[in-house]
């Protein structure tokens, strides 16, 4: 004959269906939703937008030329044109202006620094536009003056990194 030991408190072991009273418990029938699966539905719209996309950007490609530039002279060549890539025109746009450890390392790193400081400085745990303005003016100075150093570097600068107007015919490499 054998002897079961009452379990323990520590033992003891609850269901919660056991707790819960029945008449509580109230069943809830869900309903379908409206689904769509990715094959074919999917798929299929976005092969169509891309064929369409792929014509439609062959057809404006034969009907606008691209501007070439003069055919190379070894006697007369051009001078040369050493600008960066658009994102880092604004960068090329300081260096003019700045010596490189400063305009290459220490301002970008003074703004990204101060970017990511922006939540530490404006400690305000509102998530609303109306009060979060030195957060939201901070950095929306910082990016209107890069992008404005970046415009800058891409439309008013020709060949030699010399200043020209947009309307003065010189043709801008981006």
């Amino acid at each position: 004959m054998t002897t079961t030991v009452p379990p323990t408190s520590a033992q003891k072991r609850y269901r919660t269906l056991a707790v819960v009273k029945q008449e509580s418990v109230t069943r809830v029938e869900r309903q379908l939703e409206d689904s769509v699966f990715v094959w074919p539905h999917l798929l299929v719209r976005e092969f169509l937008s891309a064929v369409l996309m792929t014509v439609m950007l062959t057809l404006l490609s034969l009907f606008i030329a691209a501007p070439l530039e003069v055919r190379f002279n070894q006697n007369f060549p051009p001078p040369p044109v050493a600008k960066a890539p658009w994102y880092f025109l604004g960068l090329q746009e300081l260096l003019h202006y700045f010596p490189p450890t400063l305009a290459g390392v220490l301002l970008p790193s003074f703004v990204l620094l101060g970017m990511a400081a922006l939540p530490y400085i404006d400690r305000n745990p509102s998530r609303s536009y109306d009060d979060r303005k030195l957060s939201i003016a901070l950095f929306t100075m910082f990016v209107a003056f890069f992008a404005v150093i970046t415009v800058v570097g891409s439309f008013f600068r020709g060949s030699g990194w010399l200043w020209f107007w947009p309307w003065q015919g010189e043709f801008f490499n981006l």
